[in-house]
Order: C-alpha cells, then structure tokens, then sequence
C-alpha cells in the first residue's frame, strides 16, 4: 500500500513537471515584449544583439539567400581529452525545403550560442590564456512559435543590416495587440514606415514614395550619384544592378531638384552597399544614390519633404528664450547686415524654417523688429542643434515662480528639488526611462549613456555617473 502511494505521488509530481514545462514553452507567446524604445532610432534590427534575450521575432517572408544564415544542429560532444564542459553548437545549413516551412512563423529568442569552429578557437588556444566568456557567440538559438524545435540564424555579418528578416513583435503589438497564426493575416499592417522623426532613414527601404530635394550639390555628394543598369543574369529577385559614374555635369544640374524614390537597388559586386532609385517627377531621368550607413548619416544631402513639413509646424509662429552657453551665440542681422549677439534670456518668434546655405535655419525676429537667420550647426543631416541654443514658452510659467529652477533651466543645468518637467526641459528627453521596484513614483532616466538622473516622488534626487567597470 506504502508503495502504491509512492508511485501515485511521484507519477503526480512527474505529470505536473512535464506540464509545467510543456506549459513554460507555451506561454513564451504571452510574455511582455520589449518596449519599441528598446529599438535605438525606431529600427527593427537591434544593433546590441545580446540584448534580444526572450524577444518574439516574425518571419514574414523568406529568399534563397537566407540560406546562408539559418541552421540547425545540437550541443557538440566534447572529445574525450577535452574537459572544459564549456556548451558550444554543432551546425550545418538548413535545406531550402526547411527554410521555406518557417515563413509566416514567429520565433522565441531562447539564447545566444557560439558553434564549434568559435568554440574551437578558443579551445586551442595556449591553455593558460583559454577565456570561454570572450567567445563569439554569433548564433540565435530560435524556439519555433509554441513547440520545441529550434533553428539558429547567424545574427553577426548579415550581408545587410537594412535587412534584418524578422519583425520584432514589439511593433507587431503596437499596431494589432496580437500574434500571427502561422501566415501574415493583415495586409494593411507597416511596421517600419517612414516616421518623419529625423531626416535620414535607418532603412532605407522605408523612404520608397518619399519625397527628397536636393539643396546643393557637393563633392561628397557627387561621389555618391551612378546610373545604374539592373542585371537579369540571377534567379533570385535581389534587385542587383551594376553602376557606372555620374556625369560630373549632369550632377551640378540636380542642385534644387526634387525627386521620388521609386525602389532601393544593391551593388552586384558588394551586396553591403544599397542605392536609392530616384526619378524626377514628369522625367524619365533616373539616378542611384548610395545610401550612407548609420554612421554615416550626417552625409546625407537631401531634404525629405515630410520630415521638412514635421520641423516646420514644430517651430513655426512659436516664441523661444535664448538659453545659456559658454559663449554667446553671434548672428547677421538681415536689414542692418550687422552683427547681432544672442544673450541668455532673450525671446524671439521664429517667422519661418527654411533650407539656406546647405542647411536648416530658423528665420527669427526680435521683441524690437529686428530679423536674422539661425543655422544649424550642421550641413543638411538629421541633428538639429537648435535645441541646444532655444528653449520653448513652456519654461516661462517658472521664470516668477521658480526663478531658481529657471535659471538653471536656461543655463542647461540639472539640480535637486527640479520637477520632472523641468528636467525634461532643461536637457531634453532622456534616452530612456526605467521605474524602479522601490516606489511607484520613482524613475531614473539615463542620458549619453552613462549618465542617469534619480528621481523620488516625481522630484529630482539626484545626478549620478555609471561606473566605467559597469558600462
């Protein structure tokens, strides 16, 4: 009888432990994502991949040249001398019929993984200086939607960050509150539309049907302008072209010019280097720009039209107080042709933002009728530097109340006792916000990167410096 309970308890025990993780992989699916803010610049491929850990990823569609990134495999057995039990993967590629079956599927991030030829690497190294932790581990170990098979795809030296395959559910989310049952259900859904929030578009895909003017033409810019011939010699639609110089006097012609972006285009020869198709409305003249990187953007020449139009509603017709620098901030006056110097408190309305001299200006007006123009710091790119010199009327409900609050608010500066609100405007929107677990009400928001702002009870507490050893 004793034993009859024994088998009956640990059958019990052993039942709830199967569905317990039955259950566990299951509910992967109704985890929180994370938050779209997660994303640097609203992009849809993590630049800091270690951090995708637990992420739902889709699989809308899928090419031939995917084939070179995805695998599957299991944990490699150890020689028999080997004694380190370090876990690494034993890959190969996935068959194309394999490939195919994952379209419309969502995906689990479960880890990262390295596979056997980075394990081996270290393992044979000079056993003294074997350090397992400084392993590449390139490979995101992939639970397939609710069931137990994984694949791995190779997150590091995708051809093309642009094209990053999978839809993070974040963004899925954000516009349907729901997952994909197995096939792409709504038509009607973009994740990555142009959002008009900088003048440069991490992919470059979302700027098809924008469109661009081109200001001025400079020799930075014309070293980026080709025509281009597609070349039909290759089973897959990859939209390969090869790309000849642009005539040098054709290209000085452009300066002013506006056009559509009609598709992007890729370099047969270097599948890194991605081009925008233009056009010119009512011609059939046709021209491919190569598209900067991410770092690159501040080479970025052209004006897009619907982030041009955001800017202008932002500061048009508005009154800014001129805020605090190390040095004052010098201007020509329009009608006087004089120079003009900006001190720390003064007020202007800004009549208009126009494109001038290769970049943004605000065209200004002083209380007393004088006029003048404010550049950007920089040539035509997506950093507006206006915000360093100008703060907006929202401060001037402090300047009676809180003189002590307003001055720092005019000269940039962050001190105890300071609002949420007049942090913010004081240096601007952090980076990001975190709520901590110790009170409701508490935030830390982070700046530059290292660099986090305390605040309790929606007061600021205060300014603190993450430690080099913890960055």
């Amino acid at each position: 009888m004793k034993k009859t309970y024994i088998k009956i308890i640990f059958s019990f025990v052993l039942s709830l432990f199967v569905f317990t993780s039955f259950s566990q992989v299951k509910n992967y699916a109704n985890l929180p994502d994370f938050d779209n803010n997660d994303y640097k610049d609203h992009i849809g491929f993590m630049t800091t991949p270690l951090t995708m850990k637990g992420q739902t990823l889709y699989l809308e569609n899928v090419n031939d040249e995917l084939l070179n990134y995805f695998y599957v495999g299991a944990i490699g057995k150890h020689e028999k001398k080997d004694k380190s039990k370090v876990t690494f993967y034993k890959l190969s590629r996935m068959s194309k019929e394999k490939l195919e079956s994952l379209k419309g599927k969502w995906f689990i991030v479960i880890d990262y993984v390295a596979d056997q030829f980075a394990y081996n690497r270290i393992y044979q190294a000079v056993p003294d200086m074997r350090d397992f932790s400084k392993m590449r581990r390139p490979f995101m170990k992939l639970l397939i939607g609710n069931t137990s098979d994984t694949v791995f795809y190779e997150y590091q030296n995708f051809y093309n960050q642009y094209h990053f395959p999978f839809t993070p559910m974040s963004y899925y989310n954000s516009a349907k509150n729901e997952y994909p049952h197995e096939t792409y259900a709504f038509e009607d859904l973009n994740l990555i539309n142009y959002d008009t929030n900088a003048n440069y578009a991490i992919v470059p895909d979302q700027l098809i049907g924008q469109k661009l003017s081109l200001p001025v033409v400079t020799d930075a810019t014309y070293e980026r302008l080709f025509n281009g011939k597609r070349l039909y010699n290759y089973s897959d639609d990859s939209r390969k072209y090869s790309f000849t110089e642009y005539p040098l006097s054709k290209a000085r012609s452009l300066a002013g010019k506006t056009f559509v972006v009609k598709d992007i285009a890729f370099d047969a020869e270097s599948l890194t280097n991605v081009y925008l198709k233009l056009v010119q409305p009512n011609s059939r003249d046709t021209i491919y720009y190569k598209y900067p990187t991410k770092k690159q953007r501040d080479l970025f020449p052209f004006v897009i039209e619907s982030y041009f139009k955001r800017i202008k509603s932002e500061y048009k017709d508005r009154e800014f107080t001129v805020r605090g620098d190390k040095f004052p901030l010098t201007v020509m006056d329009i009608r006087r042709k004089r120079p003009l110097t900006l001190h720390q408190g003064d007020k202007f309305h800004c009549l208009d933002v126009v494109v001038k001299d290769g970049k943004f200006q605000l065209l200004m007006r002083t209380e007393k009728g004088r006029k003048f123009y404010m550049s950007e710091d920089y040539n035509i790119g997506d950093m507006l530097s206006f915000n360093k010199y100008l703060s907006t009327e929202k401060i001037e409900k402090y300047s009676d109340t809180y003189p002590t609050y307003y001055k720092a608010i005019l000269q940039k500066e962050l001190i105890k006792g300071m609002t949420m609100d007049m942090a913010e405007q004081s240096w601007g929107k952090p980076e990001r916000a975190v709520k901590t677990n110790f009170d409701g009400s508490d935030q830390q928001w982070f700046y530059m990167g290292n660099i986090y702002v305390i605040f309790k009870n929606n007061v600021l507490h205060r300014v603190a410096m993450i430690p080099k050893e913890m960055r």
